[in-house]
């Protein structure tokens, strides 16, 4: 059997958790469910752990808590590339469809940096978020499954971080349309931007010379061929 601690607090990581638990090989040892459970459990656990993995998680490690347990995280990118904050968000603004997930150690010493143990396809396609949630979901039950049908056999491989991109958490303010957007972007780029920033996001908005904004909730992109 293989000794697991879950810590998540999304409600997508829960749904990938409940069913990770059912593989045949997987002892869950406990689901963690918020960071004011982890700070308080942490530290006291004295259960023989094989990994702690970690969903959906935006808090850093300590270093404590690295150096007592290897420590994995899914990440929603094919790694290097999309590394920091706001992964899903960046990529589907710049138009990428074919993405992966990665499953990856978690390290003190650069975010998200850590060596590589194994991938799966994911694809951003969807008018809003919970429909990229759903494909978050399914790939990452699909990898999961497939890594620990093979650990602990299996060998992480080091990531060649200079070869690939950082980005930084993506701010509010970040998702205003300004008026010459419409004038220079595509209808399908804005596409991507409105249904990259539906909820649970700081949704795209239109904002006039009162302060007034109207936010855009929804989208539908129909490509002419199809009209």
């Amino acid at each position: 059997m293989i000794n697991i601690l879950f810590c998540g607090y999304r409600d997508w990581s829960f749904s990938i958790i409940d069913e990770i638990k059912r593989h045949p090989k997987v002892n869950c040892i406990d689901v963690i469910k918020s960071k004011e459970e982890y700070d308080k459990k942490i530290l006291i656990i004295n259960e023989n752990i094989d990994f702690i993995l970690f969903l959906g998680w935006s808090w850093i490690i300590p270093k404590e808590v690295n150096e007592k347990y290897l420590c994995l995280g899914i990440h929603p990118s094919d790694l290097p590339m999309y590394r920091g904050g706001s992964p899903l968000q960046h990529q589907i603004i710049d138009g990428v469809i074919n993405s992966k997930i990665t499953l990856m150690t978690l390290s003190n010493k650069k975010l998200d940096a850590g060596e590589i143990w194994m991938k799966e396809e994911l694809n951003l396609n969807g008018d809003n978020m919970a429909s990229v949630f759903e494909n978050i979901i399914n790939s990452s039950i699909k990898l999961l499954n497939n890594f620990i049908d093979e650990f602990p056999l299996i060998k992480p491989i080091s990531q060649k971080v200079e070869e690939g991109s950082y980005y930084k958490r993506r701010r509010p303010e970040q998702s205003k349309i300004k008026m010459e957007d419409f004038q220079n972007k595509s209808i399908e780029e804005l596409y991507n931007f409105i249904r990259a920033l539906t909820d649970p996001y700081p949704n795209a908005y239109i904002e006039d010379e009162y302060g007034n904004k109207l936010l855009f909730k929804e989208v539908k992109y129909i490509p002419y061929s199809d009209l």
